[in-house]
């Protein structure tokens, strides 16, 4: 299954897609501005701009599958900004390029995201700000004037920063709000397949590079099916539910507990040895037993049988683990359930 990770980092695919158009711009733009500024005499400018055209051409061609897409982008933008700047300071510019700065922090927040993003447009906004009032205030017009241009201007480019920050905080939030509504199971609450997979690459990696142990096990509930054809599968939900309420919270934060699907859930346990693992887990199964689901006519004991595998002895791929822990699961149930089976053909009671 894709890992969440890699897939928000389809994330930087709308980045990546809203680059390219607006290198498509500035390779038009710069190629219009360009000769409309040769023709006005405006040398400088007008090579910058042709120069700049051509370099996001040139871009154009790599920004889809960079793997330095962020680098690229600072590269583009710091340069883009500077040029709009210089022409506003220009002489024989007009305050209509103003506009052009007003794009600065739409710019830098889409492509930037919202820390860096702010960052960008502050220092840039202000420099833009300082070079309007430096060109196009003068002392000669009435104060009043003066005070309502530099209103209107600095206004303008609060507005659209402010605009461009709720947008980008906001977005980041409903990504991480979709993120874990991927990641989560919607009955428990627990982690889902897709995220025990993504934590199994992450754990895995580290106990690989530390030499650390990583016990796996996959849990079973004993007779489950009885409970939701005797009380009805609002009550199973209820008592899924409650297991999952009882494993969490006699599990340590740093392993990963998983609802593996129906009433069958996962543990990652981390810096645990097979040995450890099995003993840690069946004082879980004996807790459980001792802890029934209580309802309103009665209460149900609940038992679990359990199979658990360790990384590298077992397997290296998380499917690999899960089917090992599933034939010690499957042994446990076959040979009386309420059991923990950590090594083949051996209940360890």
């Amino acid at each position: 299954m894709t890992d969440t990770t890699d897939q928000l980092v389809q994330n930087y695919k709308y980045r990546r897609d809203i680059m390219a158009v607006l290198l498509v711009v500035t390779f038009l733009g710069g190629t219009i501005f360009s000769i409309i500024n040769f023709y006005r005499g405006l040398w400088p400018l007008a090579t910058i701009e042709l120069s700049y055209g051509l370099f996001s051409l040139w871009l154009l061609s790599r920004i889809k599958t960079t793997a330095h897409f962020q680098r690229w982008v600072s590269i583009y933008i710091v340069p883009f900004f500077v040029i709009m700047i210089y022409g506003l300071s220009l002489p024989q510019s007009s305050e209509s390029i103003f506009v052009w700065i007003l794009t600065i922090p739409v710019i830098s927040y889409l492509l930037l995201g919202r820390k860096r993003g702010f960052w960008y447009s502050v220092v840039f906004i202000v420099c833009g700000i300082m070079s309007y009032h430096w060109r196009f205030m003068s002392v000669e017009q009435q104060i009043s004037l003066n005070l309502a241009i530099s209103a209107n201007v600095v206004l303008s480019a609060a507005l659209m920063m402010a605009f461009a920050h709720v947008y980008e905080r906001t977005r980041e939030e409903n990504e991480a709000r979709l993120l874990s509504l991927a990641g989560t199971d919607p009955l428990t609450g627990l982690a889902n397949r897709m995220k025990l997979n993504e934590g199994f690459q992450q754990l895995s990696a580290l106990a690989s590079r530390h030499k650390a142990p990583l016990t796996v096990v996959l849990f079973d509930l004993d007779l489950f099916k009885t409970i939701n054809d005797v009380h009805g599968h609002s009550v199973g939900d209820d008592a899924l539910r409650h297991v999952a309420t009882f494993l969490r919270e006699n599990t340590r934060k740093t392993d990963l507990l998983a609802r593996f699907g129906g009433e069958e859930f996962a543990l990652l346990m981390v810096a645990t040895s097979l040995e450890n693992g099995f003993n840690q887990v069946d004082e879980l199964r004996k807790k459980l037993l001792s802890t029934p689901f209580t309802t309103a006519s009665c209460d149900i004991k609940i038992t679990l049988s359990a199979g658990l595998s360790t990384y590298g002895a077992d397997g290296e791929e998380l499917n690999q683990l899960l089917n090992k822990a599933d034939k010690r699961l499957y042994y446990a149930k076959e040979n009386g359930r309420n059991q923990v089976i950590a090594h083949d053909d051996e209940a360890m009671q």
